[in-house]
């Protein structure tokens, strides 16, 4: 009988081995080197790292976007009690860049509107025996709302889960953002704008309002001003200049508003001084020009009306007065003026302050705007400061944060509130209305378009009232603000001097 052979095969040398080796070893280093130097996409839930290292994305305050500070560890803290209470909640989110700022809105009036919206937040919560109670999310659409349309896209994946009935905010006025407000719009949840002033906004089909002042609104009341005092005034010259900046929807509104309604008033236009700001670098150069034009010995015009941001306010302020040369005109503009001292801060910018106010006095400019809101408007239309709800949001935002009553008079902080506020008392409402598994963003925005009439909201800017066709404010008075020259007291009260109430 044969026997069978069993071949074995021989054991790999030592220098396969080695080779084997080797190579799983080089693959693991890879992938340790990958993993080492690999970009960290998350700042944290919710919240991705995009170019730059910038966080964009929704959080609870959980984590604390630049612009807003310790305010977003209150309101993290506020909404983990509503968590806690297991009593019926709806979610609101406050959408708007909170990176730094867009344009001239700076991080000092994010974090002042903010802060508004978290004072709403706990006296909705803080009320006795009432529900909803309300969870506050911060939505950050980035530097210059670059990100804004994947934010909202995030916040309409969310909205079931979160129990999300509307959107306040939206912060500046651009295309970026009025593609995220007809995004909100069309998937049928509400927006409430805080300080939000493009006439495009304007809801051509119900689900935007807002607390602040359209454009054209602001524009309006501007020239029947100007017309007043030409009648006054026989001779009265006024001028215009015009931001001719492309896709800035604030600029455009402004411009076209005005000149329309110097049409209807028959105010007389002497000229328009265009330029373009943010062409190129240095752009502070076309308002350097554009002084040139204005402040002529001698024919210096009366008024003049600024249909551009407050920041480029400021440029042209800082070139009227340079080398103190005289400037004795009347400047007027729109609510974006605001934000004319939200690019320094008075603990890093003493020396840029200080040569502001050398110029500004020199030159004898005054300079004033058409406000959203300021604490004296408030009290003339509500009768007297303590008849509205004014002092109790001032003694709450002065618990929040140190430094001066002052800082309101900016009124930031105010329409913020507001706008919050109102989707809040609305929710209560469609519970009232509708039962409490019905609050949801379409009968939230149900209640929002009956915010008329005798069925108002006590803001703090005055009573907040919506037109039925356009959801645009009604029934309430805007604010006619001077800005003054920054003072070596730092007395934020001084900046923005309330002078009276115009009607939209």
């Amino acid at each position: 009988m044969s026997r069978t052979t069993i071949d074995l095969p021989r054991p790999p040398s030592h220098k396969v081995l080695w080779s084997a080796l080797g190579a799983v070893c080089v693959v693991l280093i890879a992938v340790v080197l990958f993993k080492a130097f690999e970009p960290d996409t998350d700042c944290a839930p919710g919240v991705v790292k995009r170019a730059g290292g910038e966080c964009v994305g929704v959080s609870d305050g959980s984590f604390a976007f630049p612009a807003l500070g310790d305010i977003s560890g209150r309101i993290r803290d506020e909404n983990r009690k509503v968590e806690k209470s297991g009593e019926k909640s709806v979610t609101i989110a406050y959408l708007e860049s909170m990176s730094g700022g867009t344009e001239d809105r700076g991080p000092e009036g994010t974090r002042l509107a903010v802060t508004g919206a978290h004072i709403a937040q706990q006296e909705i919560n803080n009320e006795r025996g009432t529900l909803p109670r309300v969870r506050l999310l911060l939505a950050n659409t980035g530097r210059d709302d670059a990100y804004a349309d994947d934010v909202v896209e995030q916040l309409l994946k969310m909205k079931d889960e979160q129990r999300l009935v509307a959107v306040a905010g939206i912060g500046q006025s651009n295309a970026r953002t009025l593609a995220a407000v007809d995004k909100l719009r069309t998937a049928g949840v509400p927006i409430v704008g805080a300080t939000v002033a493009g006439d495009e906004m304007r809801s051509k089909a119900p689900g935007f309002f807002r607390v602040s002042f359209p454009a054209d609104a602001q524009a309006a009341a501007a020239a029947r001003y100007f017309k007043e005092q030409q009648d006054k005034h026989p001779g009265y010259r006024l001028q215009v200049i015009k931001d001719n900046k492309a896709g800035d929807i604030y600029n455009a509104s402004l411009y076209s508003g005005f000149m329309a309604a110097a049409q209807r008033v028959g105010l007389k236009v002497e000229t328009v001084v265009p330029f373009t700001s943010g062409a190129a670098p240095g752009g502070g150069n076309a308002l350097r020009v554009v002084a040139e034009k204005i402040c002529v010995t001698g024919a210096t015009p009366d008024g003049v009306y600024f249909a551009a941001r407050g920041r480029e306010l400021r440029s042209f302020i800082e070139a009227a007065g340079e080398n103190r040369r005289s400037c004795p005109v009347r400047v007027l503009s729109g609510s974006s003026a605001v934000g004319l001292y939200f690019d320094t801060s008075r603990a890093s910018g003493t020396a840029e302050l200080a040569e502001l106010g050398r110029r500004w006095n020199a030159s004898g400019l005054k300079a004033y705007y058409t406000a959203y809101a300021h604490p004296d408007a408030s009290a003339q239309m509500y009768g007297g400061q303590e008849r509205g709800p004014f002092p109790d949001f001032q003694r709450r935002f002065l618990d929040l944060r140190s430094g001066s009553a002052g800082a309101l008079n900016n009124g930031q902080a105010m329409v913020g509130h507001d706008a919050v506020y109102t989707i809040g008392i609305a929710a209560r409402r469609a519970m009232d209305t509708y039962g409490p598994d019905k609050i949801t963003p379409s009968t939230v925005l149900d209640l929002l378009g009956q915010t008329n009439g005798t069925y108002k909201v006590r803001g703090v800017s005055g009573e907040i009232a919506f037109a039925p066709d356009t959801g645009e404010p009604s029934d309430r008075s805007m604010a006619l603000v001077e800005l003054g020259p920054p003072t070596t007291r730092g007395d934020e009260g001084n900046q923005y001097r309330f002078v009276g109430t115009l009607e939209p």
